[in-house]
C-alpha cells in the first residue's frame, strides 16, 4: 500500500509528540554494554561489529519479567558467543503515545541509530516517517521454515508486498475467566457470546463484600480500553474506517449505540455491583493485578496475564480458562491476534549481525523456549509451530489456534480495512476512549462524542494524506 508523505514535524504532531524531540539516551539501560575486545570483533561469514559502534538492541519490557529476562539473556548470549560488543536498552512497554517514536526519530536524524527495536503493533506509523527498513529478507528465510505467518502479521506489517518488521510470536489476547467462579454460580461463560449476555451475567457473580467482581474491564485511556472499546464498537456494527482505510465512517447510529451501551454499564447503579473499585481509573497492569489477587471473575487482557499466573503458581492457576472475547448484534465472531515484532531500524551500523541475531530466535531451541517460558503469552506466528509439543500439550494455547490463523485477521480499530498510519494515529491519540470518557463524565452526549471523535479522525486522515470523507 503506497503511503502519502507528510513531514516528519508533522507526523510526529498528528501521532502525539511533541516537536521537541528527546534522546534515546533518556531509556534506562538494561545494563553497561557487553564489554567487547579491542578494535573491531568478527564472527562467522566475515560479519563485523566495531567497537564504537555495537549492536544497539531496544527491548520491549513487557508484564512478564520472565519473558523479559529470556529475550535479554538471548541477546547477550548471542553477543557473546561472536564477540560481537552489545548494547541493551529498555523501551517502556504499554505506553500510549508516541514518545517512543519521538526518540527513535531523533536517533535516526541524528545518525546514531539503534539497530534492532522489539515491540508489538503495526509499522504504518514507522513506515510513515522512513524509520525502518525492510525485513523481507529475514522474514521470507523464517517463513522457509516454520511455515506461513497469519493473516493479521501481513496486515500489520506488510506493504506494498514487503515486509518491515520480523514477527517473532503472536500474543495471547482475549478473555480469561475462573471458572470456578462461574460455574458455581451454574454459568458456562464461553458459552455466553455477547457483551449484552455478559454483563448481565456478571451479576450472578459479583460479591463485593467478598471482593469478587465480574466485569473486570476498564474503558480508560490505556492499551485495555482502546481494545474494550474496539470490540465493543464492532459488536453493534460500528467501524471507525471503511474496508479501503481511506474513509472515516464511525458517526453512524451503530456507534452512538454502542457508547450509550458503555455508558449506561459504568454509571447506572443497576451494574454498580459487578464494577471493581476505581475501574474507570485503571491502566493496563491493574486488571493483571486485580485478576492474579483473585478479585476478578472476568478480564479481558493479553496472555501474560496467564504466563504470571503460571509462573507465580497463584493458587487458583489451574482454575483459569481463556475465552474467545465477546461479540454482540452487529459482528458476532471476530478475532485476530497481533504479535510481538522486531523492527530493523534505519542508518542502524549493523545490518548484518543484526539479521543473524533474528535468525538465532527462531532455531527451534530458541522458540520452545519461548514458548515454554512465557506459556500462552507467547503463541506460534508461523503455521508449523502450532503442532509443538509446547503448544498442542496446553489446552489455553491451542485453544486460540483458530483466532490467530483466522484469514480474516481481525486487527483492532482498523478493521475491516488495513493498518494505516492515520488509524494509528487515531489509536495513539486515544480518540476511541476519549469519546466515551467525555460521553460518562457528561460532556457530550453520545451523540455528539461520537460525532466530535468522528470530526478529529478525518482532520487527521486528511492532514496525513487520507481522503477522509467522502
Amino acid at each position: 500500500m503506497s503511503q502519502a508523505r507528510v513531514s516528519r514535524r508533522q507526523f510526529l504532531r498528528l501521532t502525539g509528540g511533541t516537536v521537541g524531540m528527546m534522546a534515546l539516551a533518556a531509556c534506562a539501560p538494561v545494563a553497561a554494554p557487553v564489554a567487547a575486545p579491542a578494535g573491531d570483533t568478527a564472527a562467522s561469514a566475515g560479519i563485523t561489529v566495531a567497537a564504537d559502534t555495537p549492536l544497539w538492541v531496544l527491548q520491549n519490557q513487557d508484564f512478564h519479567p520472565d519473558y523479559n529476562e529470556f529475550v535479554r539473556r538471548h541477546i547477550e548470549e548471542f553477543a557473546a558467543e561472536k564477540g560481537y560488543a552489545l548494547e541493551v536498552a529498555d523501551v517502556a512497554g504499554f505506553v500510549a503515545g508516541g514518545a517512543e517514536m519521538q526518540k527513535i526519530a531523533a536517533q535516526v536524524a541524528a545518525d546514531d541509530s539503534p539497530d534492532l527495536l522489539q515491540r508489538s503493533g503495526n509499522v504504518f506509523q514507522w513506515k510513515q516517517l522512513d524509520l525502518i527498513t525492510s525485513a523481507s529478507d529475514v522474514v521470507n528465510e523464517v517463513i522457509a521454515k516454520h511455515g506461513d505467518t497469519g493473516e493479521r502479521q501481513k496486515k500489520d506489517l506488510m506493504i506494498d508486498g514487503e515486509w518491515y518488521a520480523v514477527p517473532f510470536h503472536v500474543r495471547s489476547d482475549g478473555g480469561w475467566a475462573l471458572k470456578s467462579v462461574w460455574d458455581n454460580a451454574g454459568i458456562d461463560i464461553t458459552a455466553i457470546r455477547t457483551f449484552d449476555e455478559y454483563r448481565e451475567a456478571s451479576l450472578e457473580v459479583s460479591d463485593p463484600a467478598q471482593e469478587m467482581w465480574g466485569f473486570g474491564i476498564t474503558v480508560n485511556r490505556s492499551g485495555d480500553g482502546n481494545y474494550m472499546m474496539a470490540r465493543v464498537l464492532h459488536s453493534f456494527g460500528a467501524f471507525w474506517t471503511d474496508e479501503t482505510g481511506q474513509y472515516v465512517t464511525i458517526d453512524s447510529p451503530e456507534a452512538v449505540a454502542a457508547v450509550e451501551w458503555v455508558v449506561e454499564t459504568y454509571t447506572d447503579p443497576k451494574w454498580d455491583r459487578i464494577l471493581p473499585p476505581g475501574v474507570l481509573s485503571w491502566t493496563d497492569p491493574t486488571n493483571n493485578e486485580a485478576f492474579l489477587a483473585g478479585k476478578l471473575a472476568y478480564t479481558m487482557n493479553g496472555g501474560t496475564l496467564y504466563a504470571r499466573a503460571i509462573v507465580d503458581q497463584v493458587p487458583f492457576v489451574d482454575d483459569i480458562i481463556w475465552d474467545y472475547p465477546k461479540g454482540g448484534p452487529g459482528l458476532l465472531n471476530f478475532f485476530g491476534l497481533g504479535s510481538m515484532n522486531f523492527l530493523k531500524i534505519r542508518g542502524g551500523k549493523n545490518p548484518e549481525a543484526t539479521n543473524e541475531l533474528l535468525l538465532s530466535f527462531f532455531e527451534d531451541e530458541a522458540m520452545k523456549e519461548v514458548y515454554t517460558v512465557a506459556t500462552t503469552y507467547a503463541l506460534p506466528a508461523y503455521t508449523n509451530m502450532w503442532e509443538w509439543d509446547e503448544i498442542t500439550s496446553v489446552p489455553n494455547s491451542l485453544a486460540q489456534k483458530e483466532g490467530a490463523l483466522d484469514p480474516a485477521g481481525w486487527n483492532g480499530i482498523a478493521y475491516p480495512g488495513p493498518g494505516t498510519p492515520w488509524i494509528g494515529a487515531v489509536e495513539t491519540q486515544n480518540l476511541t476512549t476519549d469519546m466515551v470518557a467525555a460521553a460518562i463524565t457528561g460532556q457530550a452526549t453520545p451523540a455528539e462524542a461520537v460525532r466530535q471523535a468522528a470530526e478529529a479522525s478525518v482532520r487527521i486522515f486528511q492532514e496525513m494524506g487520507a481522503a477522509g470523507e467522502r
